[in-house]
């Protein structure tokens, strides 16, 4: 199951545009805070992003609350990145 999560969290920052390659450390929390919940709602997902995200926001309710923060702070994160 670990190695599963490892090869999602791959193939998803290898298809996020991003200018550091670098993990950084908020990377990792946000990875981790997000982790049981995409096993526990969306594990059929796994490893497509895009599904993964879907499934997350369609049972929002269920989602921790450490995990939509990051969801939330991701969005809002990359949009500024974007529109720049």
């Amino acid at each position: 199951m670990k190695i599963l999560f490892a090869l999602f969290v791959t193939l998803m920052l290898a298809t996020l545009p991003v200018k550091a390659i670098a993990q950084t450390q908020e990377d990792q929390e946000a990875q981790q805070a997000c982790q049981d919940d995409v096993f526990a709602l969306c594990g059929e997902q796994v490893p497509d992003r895009v599904r993964i995200e879907a499934c997350l926001r369609q049972k929002w309710n269920q989602v921790s609350r450490a995990c939509r923060t990051v969801m939330v702070n991701y969005g809002k994160k990359h949009r500024d990145t974007r529109n720049r």
